[in-house]
């Protein structure tokens, strides 16, 4: 690839994030919903609603695919991913990077200081973060080989695009597009080192960098107590200032000074801050004093204000409650072992019982003339 179709491929960046940035967030929706409509809904997958709910549950393509394959059958897996990568993937919220949702090491992220929105992308801000990195490399490699010359067309390919990514990345939360920024921005540095100084081993760069920064990290979270956070943020100064000292001790001396003016300014606004704090802060006597002006001649203020007085208080003289205490006793009742039994010879029904006589006594016929008295009465 020659040098026109690099600054070709340069330019081409920020203005297709400018341009996706401005399409409306809910018409891209209903479009891609409905070029798959079909996929448009999917109910394992959107289990959880609400702002961030993709983060949050069911749009993670390490975690989340496998699960409804090894459940629900790999047809159902299919529409998963399906669903995640055409109709949620190129909508603006977009979907978690795999393995960094929530339920992945996305809550370890947030809890280092790390905002969710650096773990989430959507297709513009993929496709054009590898583009830069893809950009960057090439870059970056002809500057590490040496063949990359630094002037003025050099210069805005590297720095200045940097800068540009690496703003873009920082409106945006695009991890990829910050890769390539600073790509572009280390390949501005080599080559400016290798324009103007001697060769310097990327090794020895790179390992001292690393080392200064695994140093500093480890000083910071195992010895000062420092949070992960903070931790981090030394572990790149001491990485830095590693990288410097490797190009050169005027450099990395430099950077001391410079990370040194830094925190001690950082120090001295800190005490600034707490003296205006300190300055704006009453104590008990001024506000008194302020209540008093205030309700002065004023009574709809002061009704006001006693109502908001908060009515509970502690006594001085709190009655004390006693300390003697009454134990209970530890002697129980115990059950006598004489005590009444039941008898257990039980009296029993003889086997010789009077039963009654099966042969009844059958009433005669009444005679024929009653019967037919009887009929006289019908």
């Amino acid at each position: 690839m020659d040098a026109n179709n690099l600054l070709d491929a340069s330019v081409t960046i920020v203005p297709t994030q400018l341009a996706y940035m401005h399409i409306p967030a809910n018409e891209l929706r209903q479009f891609v919903d409905g070029m798959f409509p079909t996929l448009a809904k999917y109910p394992l997958a959107d289990s959880v609603s609400g702002y961030g709910h993709r983060y949050a549950a069911g749009h993670d393509l390490f975690l989340d695919i496998p699960k409804t394959i090894s459940s629900h059958g790999p047809f159902e897996g299919i529409k998963h991913a399906g669903h995640v990568l055409l109709t949620d993937f190129p909508t603006k919220a977009g979907i978690p990077i795999p393995g960094l949702s929530q339920s992945g090491l996305g809550k370890l992220l947030e809890e280092a200081g790390i905002h969710r929105g650096w773990m989430q992308i959507n297709l513009c801000e993929t496709g054009v973060g590898f583009f830069a990195i893809a950009e960057g490399s090439i870059d970056l490699i002809a500057a590490l080989h040496g063949s990359l010359k630094m002037d003025v067309g050099t210069f805005f390919d590297t720095f200045v695009e940097g800068s540009l990514e690496i703003s873009f990345a920082l409106i945006t939360k695009n991890p990829i597009l910050m890769a390539g920024g600073v790509e572009n921005i280390l390949a501005g540095i080599v080559a400016s080192w290798k324009s103007l100084s001697v060769y310097v081993d990327p090794l020895d760069f790179f390992g001292s960098a690393g080392t200064s920064a695994f140093i500093g990290f480890m000083l910071a979270y195992g010895l000062a107590g420092e949070n992960l956070s903070d931790a981090g943020k030394d572990a790149i100064r001491s990485g830095a200032i590693g990288a410097f000292f490797a190009l050169s001790p005027a450099f990395g001396f430099g950077a001391l000074s410079g990370f040194t003016a830094y925190r001690l300014g950082s120090i001295l606004a800190k005490q600034q801050e707490e003296l205006m704090r300190d300055c704006l802060s009453l104590d008990e006597q001024t506000y008194r004093l302020l209540w008093d002006e205030i309700c002065q001649g004023n009574l709809p203020v002061q009704k006001l204000l006693d109502c908001t007085v908060l009515r509970h208080s502690l006594f001085d003289s709190a009655p004390v409650l006693p300390n003697k205490i009454d134990f209970l006793s530890d002697e129980f009742v115990k059950l006598s072992s004489k005590c009444q039994t039941l008898r257990t010879n039980a009296s029993m029904l003889g086997v010789n019982i009077a039963t009654l006589q099966t042969k009844p006594t059958v009433l005669s016929d009444d005679p024929s003339s009653l019967i037919k008295w009887y009929r006289s009465f019908a």
